[in-house]
């Protein structure tokens, strides 16, 4: 955790939203409103909240961050490397060829990045396994599974959810992007879902 002010905070992520513009520019695709809405979310997690060693991306005891709703993944790219995970150059190769910045993450690829996903739904189960696990290795470290509120239309959601509630998951945070809107149109007109 870092020492940021909140007016250092707000400054961060307008600097990351930048670079989240100039990558989405160069790539010449990619989604533009989810990550410039998250982008003080993750700066308050990279700068403020977590317990992470960029240098040591493995660092057994760190906080880990889920992303279920992968295609927002500039964002977290961004963030990643404004944090140190590695060089702010790098972001320029957004889904290029051979990049380590695909326009879905791969947790293989990429320092920092711990959950490949594609698939909308599926990040709350990969949290809660982390969070499961972690809670038997009797581990201080906390795990955050940033979701959107579509995807909460998803049967796989509630069931995961219902799982987290049974195993006391006091070290799972689901932070949701309640943005009222997905690719078919608004939330409420798709599938309603408040009361949320």
């Amino acid at each position: 955790m870092s020492d940021f002010s909140l007016s250092d905070l707000e400054k961060k992520a307008n600097e990351i939203r930048e670079d989240v513009i100039a990558m989405l520019l160069s790539a010449g695709s990619g989604h533009a409103a989810g990550p410039l809405g998250m982008a003080d979310i993750f700066t308050a997690l990279y700068f403020s909240v977590l317990h992470v060693r960029p240098h040591e991306p493995k660092w057994p005891v760190r906080d880990r961050v889920v992303l279920s709703n992968g295609h927002i993944c500039p964002i977290w790219y961004a963030t990643l490397a404004h944090a140190g995970y590695f060089p702010r150059a790098e972001l320029k190769t957004l889904r290029k060829l051979g990049s380590i910045l695909q326009g879905h993450p791969s947790r293989l690829d990429t320092p920092g990045v711990e959950n490949s996903s594609g698939p909308l739904s599926q990040g709350i189960s990969q949290a809660i396994g982390m969070a499961l696990a972690l809670k038997l290795d009797k581990s201080p470290a906390h795990v955050y599974c940033l979701m959107s509120d579509g995807e909460h239309e998803e049967g796989q959601v509630w069931e995961a959810l219902m799982s987290a509630h049974k195993f006391e998951l006091k070290n799972l945070t689901v932070i949701i992007d309640r943005n009222n809107i997905q690719i078919d149109g608004f939330t409420e007109q798709v599938m309603p879902l408040e009361p949320f």
